[in-house]
């Protein structure tokens, strides 16, 4: 019988660049924690786009890609994502962006050392063609003030324990949060008590 992952990484994708997608992979790929998976949802990808997803899957036998129908946005498609997710962690990555190699480690290690935190994120380092520009400095734990004018959290560096997403029901697919389904589900989750840390370190390559 096969071991079910510690780790699920959520990635929702539409018609993706193939140079990045494959940068994405190949950046957990070289993650020193192993025990991963990364479960790939297409959100009514174009011939192209579906074809550079279906070129992600085969870089790694940890990644299970699904299809649907049409686009209906990032936050349907991250639930989808939970739904067929069987780590006790969930991950966010995005299709163009790239981890640091112990970014899983040093996140799970974090929560198994804070419960009192429900998920973990972290800085990003900022990056165009030419390299490294800049660093994404968050708040080391974020209150209300910090939701003032966007998220606190840069959501492709966050670690979730499940239940926490669980509890909160998932993200809200409506389309009136397309582009922020991430500040609504942080502010929700706030709402409800539950909290996250950001690591000072920056555990992501954001571009």
């Amino acid at each position: 019988m096969n071991r079910k992952p510690l780790v699920t990484v959520l990635m929702g994708s539409y018609n993706p660049r193939w140079d990045r997608l494959r940068r994405a992979v190949e950046s957990l790929r070289r993650q020193t924690l192993e025990d991963w998976e990364l479960v790939l949802w297409d959100d009514g990808s174009c011939p192209r786009g579906a074809m550079a997803l279906e070129q992600a899957a085969c870089l790694d036998s940890r990644v299970r890609l699904y299809r649907g129908r049409e686009n209906r946005g990032l936050g349907y498609a991250l639930n989808r994502c939970a739904q067929r997710a069987q780590g006790r962690y969930l991950a966010r990555l995005d299709d163009d962006d790239a981890c640091a190699p112990r970014r899983l480690e040093k996140q799970l290690a974090f929560l198994e050392a804070h419960p009192q935190y429900q998920w973990v994120a972290s800085n990003a380092e900022l990056m165009d063609a030419g390299g490294v520009w800049g660093l994404q400095k968050m708040p080391e734990i974020p209150e209300k003030r910090d939701f003032l004018f966007n998220s606190p959290y840069l959501h492709p560096t966050v670690l979730f324990r499940r239940e926490a997403l669980a509890q909160a029901g998932g993200y809200d697919p409506s389309p009136r949060y397309r582009l922020c389904e991430d500040y609504e589900l942080f502010f929700r989750l706030h709402q409800r008590g539950m909290r996250g840390y950001n690591l000072q370190e920056p555990l992501l390559r954001y571009w």
